[in-house]
């Protein structure tokens, strides 16, 4: 279940992106300062292990194929991860199980280990104004927004990542307490290969249903 509400957000939010960003060039024209490349001190596509070292705060819970949930003071980070599950014939052919299978020709293109693809970020309501100053010391301008009635998001696009400031309608003011980092390249990944699993099933089920 926490996978597939993951997928929802991968997809709002590459959905959503031809609306809420805006060219190159004007994001460089309202100062964009640096590209975004990862998270803290890990990059997108970093190994679930290699993550548990360089997290922020202190871990508090570990699921080994999807999540690492850590804390710093009453800031949350949920670091997300993708893995992709090998069919069993292929699952031999990977490094991993190469020795258990040392006659089997190994596959480096195949992998079991999770790889980072998103990180939320959740904190006590703060004002709008507040955090997005924040993250434009660091980043610059946002590049594009959807908002109403102080409710929506704000958003940095880059090459491989876009930030997404979520915004809520807080005592008649907009306010935050939530920052969504996501390497685009790996949530297009995540969704080709949901997609792909549900097709799969879709058509499974279309072969039993009718016997």
């Amino acid at each position: 279940m926490k996978q597939n509400i993951i997928f929802i957000i991968s997809i709002i939010v590459l959905t959503a992106l031809p609306a809420l960003s805006q060219d190159k060039k004007i994001g460089e024209e309202k100062g964009q300062k640096n590209t975004a490349t990862g998270f803290g001190q890990l990059v997108w596509g970093a190994s679930l292990s290699a993550a548990k070292e360089k997290v922020e705060g202190k871990i508090i819970f570990v699921d080994e194929k999807r999540i690492i949930i850590s804390k710093d003071g009453d800031i949350e980070y949920r670091y997300g991860f993708f893995y992709k599950e090998i069919p069993e014939e292929q699952a031999k052919k990977t490094p991993e199980a190469n020795k258990q299978f040392p006659n089997q020709e190994p596959n480096k293109n195949l992998t079991n280990e999770a790889k980072l693809y998103y990180v939320i970020v959740r904190f006590p309501y703060l004002p709008m104004e507040e955090v997005k100053k924040k993250i434009e010391e660091k980043y610059g301008m946002h590049t594009g927004e959807i908002m109403k009635n102080n409710r929506g998001a704000l958003v940095w696009d880059f090459l491989t990542t876009t930030i997404v400031l979520w915004v809520d309608d807080y005592k008649k003011n907009a306010y935050c307490q939530k920052i969504t980092y996501l390497g685009k390249e790996i949530a297009k990944e995540v969704n080709e290969y949901q997609n792909k699993v549900f097709t799969e099933r879709e058509r499974e089920i279309l072969r039993k249903l009718i016997p």
